[in-house]
């Protein structure tokens, strides 16, 4: 589809404050850039696609994978608890019915899901190339498929889901948190399909399969292969489409350049994904397709879905053709690698009617750059360079999200360009990711040391291994701060409590009056029984939805790019890969160390107040009880201070309920593992259902933000708050190893005032400050360089700051597109100065 080269773009307006803009792009990838940005007034769109097979009781959107969102709560039960809901009732309406081959139903359930994709991506959806300014081949990807259930197989399936829909709705509800077993979140094999293509795939697959004896191969083990090696052909089938598509375009262009750019586009496409990419231009054509594909298949777009490493597997190709041969200059790689960037961003398409970013503020298509080798030597190159000048260009923009490994030998040079970037941003264009404590991690999971130096990270800062690694970063997310409730009230709900379905219902065990208490050592472990109730009710509920996702979701088009599922004739959903984890994300920790600290100064130590009088103050929420709230606020020990025996007691917290997750398997074989994101769940739906807290917060107000302080209580700075969480994540052993409780990792964001990198002095300080978290901090870290009056002027202006980004936890958003109580949140973070 070919566009006339038009200027898309954005009005200058007048702002009172300066906020970062793209710059230094070429006009190619200008015209990208700016084209993507028109939003709905563009001709061309990437909005969701729904296809059905045309059955009575066909399901088309499978509603679990969003119980992540409470959100869209609302949007799938309105009318009661066997409601169809909003979103799949529409999509049915608005599916288009596919032809089916004769023998359709006389398939298995994975061949039939892959038989339906392969049908879909060939024959409905349309193969274009968006414009003469695009270099890469892959329009059109947001789907919602059909399930391909048989009516047997519906019935049973919308029988469980009601019945997961009606557990993870009570679990959220009443103050638990939020839960779901979601696609996405994974780091596909990218790097063989580029080194090998998608032929030596198919052959492995073939070649598993001739093994099978003939009991297995009518088995579900001889489906899954034959469905595999169906989906291994599909990047082929596709790429020819586009070939003939920029072939077309070809014919009818009048300008040589664009005529010779579209012929070497066709000849990509009819090489690579099938075979090895042997160029740059078709290492990235090779990693968009696949991508894509992945996307489509699962109907779900981009959430997680990460490239890993991409800077060490296509550093060869890139060294060859721009540095060595010099078969194109770097300026023109750098288009292509906008077109890249360009597709990425388009999954926000799917939901573009409802705002610029849908409902859901992040995707999260990571791309790992920079880190460590194996033996500790820094494997920064040309081409990490050449991505973070692309990144900078192009920002402010969502996709794909930038995670740069940084570690104690990494180089001043990339130091200096991450804080010349940072300062150019406000909330800063990538997450740093602390290659030391993160493989600490990784070995703690029992990855071997000498394989969790090449973790990648997927989602936002999700820690995990590629291509062969699902850990379900995103799928549970338990409300650590509810534990002090059940801890004061025996078990149960709050009496009198507005905000949970039950109150005063017995949900947890009876661990004692806690008025009954004589001495702390009673309170703290009745407290330890309730929290480690909190981790063995969550991985109850969400084993229901992993059971529903193993009995009846089929992914084999994923299932052939993650090492393990070929081997074991096993989808991904179903334990195939080599690794399987799934991650309890810890959110409200800092408001849960925090409240027991009160209790233990201000009760056991102090005796300045009864469990009595604290119960009865949250009751009231702290109504006629402020001067109590001010005390449980400013009189006890709050974590992130850099206080030793303060972090000593917030590291026995979070070896608490971490090691607890330890414990727990899914029915398909996936290890639960902990780490802690928070997303933006800490300042809206489980903070709008958690009461009171004995740290002095309202209820309803918000939670501490993963491994964070809470707001206001870190009182000594930056580096402070870096020791502590350094400290509670496990600190170092006498012989200086890092440790790490949390393999998927810790979320932690910080704002500075843009003062402290406006000199080379303070940017200085700056990089020490980072060396300094290489030694002594986290796993990952998000920097935000914003004047609370700017955002206040957002607030009063958003027509003047479309633009601006912001890091929440772990992505950044449009600050004018999100809710007014998260843009206060981040307005009363605390400002650091170094």
């Amino acid at each position: 589809m070919s566009k006339t080269n038009v200027n898309y773009s954005d009005q200058k307006r007048e702002t009172k404050f300066p906020i970062a803009e793209s710059h230094g792009l070429s006009p190619r990838s200008k015209w990208l850039r700016d084209y993507y940005f028109r939003g709905l007034e563009r001709e061309w769109n990437n909005q969701f696609m729904p296809f059905t097979t045309g059955t009575d009781w066909d399901i088309v959107f499978h509603e679990g994978d969003w119980y992540i969102n409470p959100e869209v709560y609302y949007y799938i039960q309105v009318l009661g608890k066997n409601d169809k809901g909003v979103f799949a009732s529409s999509y049915r309406s608005m599916a288009i019915p596919v032809e089916l081959p004769d023998n359709f139903w006389e398939l298995s359930l994975p061949e039939r899901r892959v038989t339906f994709l392969e049908k879909v991506m060939l024959d409905y959806i349309p193969h274009e190339i968006i414009s003469e300014n695009d270099l890469i081949a892959g329009g059109r990807f947001n789907t919602q498929l059909s399930r391909c259930f048989n009516e047997e197989e519906a019935k049973e399936y919308w029988k469980k889901n009601v019945r997961n829909r009606e557990a993870v709705f009570k679990y959220h509800k009443s103050g638990f948190g939020n839960l779901g077993a979601v696609p996405g979140h994974i780091i596909p094999d990218y790097e063989t399909v580029v080194k090998k293509g998608f032929k030596y795939i198919y052959e492995k697959a073939r070649k598993t399969y001739d093994e099978l004896t003939e009991e297995e191969k009518i088995g579900p083990k001889g489906g899954e292969l034959r469905a595999i090696m169906t989906a291994a052909k599909i990047p082929k089938k596709l790429a020819k489409k586009y070939a003939e598509e920029s072939r077309r375009l070809k014919t009818e262009t009048n300008n040589p350049k664009k005529a010779e750019e579209l012929e070497q586009m066709a000849m990509n496409l009819e090489k690579v994904p099938w075979e090895p990419a042997e160029t740059f231009w078709q290492g990235v054509q090779t990693v968009w397709l696949t991508h894509m594909l992945v996307m489509a298949e699962e109907s779900y777009p981009g959430a997680g879905l990460s490239f890993g490493r991409i800077d060490q597997y296509l550093w060869d190709l890139y060294k060859k053709d721009v540095i060595k041969q010099k078969t194109f200059s770097k300026e023109f790689a750098k288009d292509i690698l906008s077109s890249f960037w360009f597709h990425c961003n388009t999954v926000y398409d799917a939901m573009i009617r409802v705002g610029n970013q849908g409902l859901l503020s992040g995707f999260g298509q990571i791309i790992t750059l920079s880190g460590c080798g194996s033996n500790g030597d820094d494997l920064t190159n040309e081409l990490t360079y050449t991505m973070l000048e692309v990144i900078d260009s192009w920002y402010p923009s969502l996709e794909p999200k930038p995670n740069v490994r940084i570690h104690r030998n990494s180089p001043e040079r990339l130091l200096d360009i991450l804080i010349d970037m940072i300062a150019r941003a406000q909330g800063a264009q990538f997450i740093l990711n602390f290659d030391e404590r993160s493989i600490a991690g990784m070995v703690k999971e029992g990855i071997p040391k000498e394989e969790a130096w090449n973790y990648g990270v997927v989602g936002c800062l999700e820690n995990t291994m590629q291509g062969n690694d699902r850990s379900g970063t995103v799928n549970c997310n338990p409300n650590l701060s509810k534990s002090i409730e059940l801890t004061l009230w025996n078990g149960k709900n709050m009496p009198r409590n507005d905000i949970v379905t039950k109150p005063g219902e017995q949900i947890g065990p009876e661990t004692g009056n806690p008025e009954d208490f004589q001495s702390w050592e009673e309170f703290y472990n009745a407290w330890k029984g309730q929290v480690e109730f909190i981790i063995r009710y969550t991985v109850d509920i969400n084993n229901l939805c992993e059971e529903l996702r193993g009995d009846f979701i089929r992914t084999p088009y994923l299932s052939s790019i993650v090492r393990g599922c070929i081997e074991q004739g096993l989808d991904i959903i179903n334990g195939g890969p080599e690794l399987r984890f799934i991650t309890v994300e810890g959110v409200g920790y800092a408001t849960t160390v925090d409240s027991l600290l009160s209790i233990k100064k201000l009760v056991y130590e102090d005796k300045k107040y009864t469990i009595a009088q604290i119960k009865n103050s949250i009751m009231n929420d702290f109504k006629g009880n402020e001067v109590m709230q001010t005390y449980l606020m400013n009189k006890a020990p709050k974590y992130g201070n850099d206080e030793d025996d303060v972090d000593e007691f917030s590291k026995m917290v979070m070896e608490t309920w971490a090691e607890e997750c330890w414990k727990y398997k899914t029915p398909t074989n996936y290890q639960y593992r902990p780490g802690m994101l928070s997303w933006n769940y800490w300042a809206g739906a489980d903070a709008s259902y958690t009461i009171a807290t004995p740290n002095g917060r309202n209820k309803g107000s918000f939670l501490s933000n993963a491994i964070c302080p809470t707001n206001g209580a870190d009182k000594k700075g930056p580096t402070a708050v870096t020791n502590s969480i350094g400290k509670v994540l496990g600190g170092k052993t006498e012989s200086g190893e890092y440790l790490n409780y949390l393999p998927n990792g810790a979320s932690h964001t910080i704002t500075f005032n843009p003062s402290i990198i406006k000199d080379p002095e303070h940017k200085e300080k700056f990089k020490a400050y980072l060396r300094g978290y290489i030694e002594n901090g986290g796993t990952s870290l998000q920097v935000n360089m914003l004047d609370a009056e700017m955002l206040k002027d957002a607030q009063k202006h958003p027509e003047n700051y479309k633009n601006l980004l912001v890091r929440v936890t772990g992505y950044n958003a449009y600050f004018t597109t999100i809710g007014r109580e998260l843009q206060d949140e981040i307005i009363a973070r605390e400002s650091h100065r170094i």
